[in-house]
């Protein structure tokens, strides 16, 4: 996202796509929202220091169609969000970068949520399956993986 990854820190992060953030933390984990973009923290301790495990784009937020959702500096950079991304209009940009998809199983809700495994950025994309969670063939959500891990 912007160059930054799941290894960046919450200062970096913060640099890259600026304050106006909300934080999820707790004693061992921080999650931070920047509206279309989340990145995620893990540490033993208070004192030590965070350690990236995963970002996420969550595009099913798109859905709202409010402009102020997508962080500033994704959108001046990437140009206005104005509803929805298909499967489709991913996997087509994908292809045409010769970068694969390979379908993996979602376990929490199969009929609902596809999910598609690129193992060379360790990164997995849900799409609507059926209704609950939107309109089937939109784009859900992109996630990261630290572990490599789908």
């Amino acid at each position: 996202m912007l160059g930054a990854d799941h290894t960046w820190s919450p200062e970096q992060v913060a640099e890259l796509l600026g304050d106006d953030y909300g934080d999820n933390p707790s004693r061992h984990s921080l999650g931070r929202d920047h509206g279309l973009v989340e990145f995620f923290w893990q540490r033993p301790g208070p004192r030590s220091p965070w350690a990236g495990t995963h970002f996420s784009v969550q595009a099913h937020r798109l859905r709202l169609r409010d402009p102020e959702l997508v962080n500033r500096a994704i959108r001046e950079h990437y140009g206005p969000f104005t509803g929805t991304v298909t499967f489709d209009e991913v996997a087509a940009v994908l292809t045409e970068r010769g970068v694969s998809l390979a379908e993996v199983p979602y376990r929490p809700d199969p009929d609902e949520i596809r999910t598609y495994w690129q193992p060379g950025s360790r990164t997995m994309v849900h799409v609507v399956a059926g209704t609950y969670y939107g309109r089937a063939g939109d784009l859900y959500r992109v996630a990261s993986s630290s572990t490599g891990i789908p």
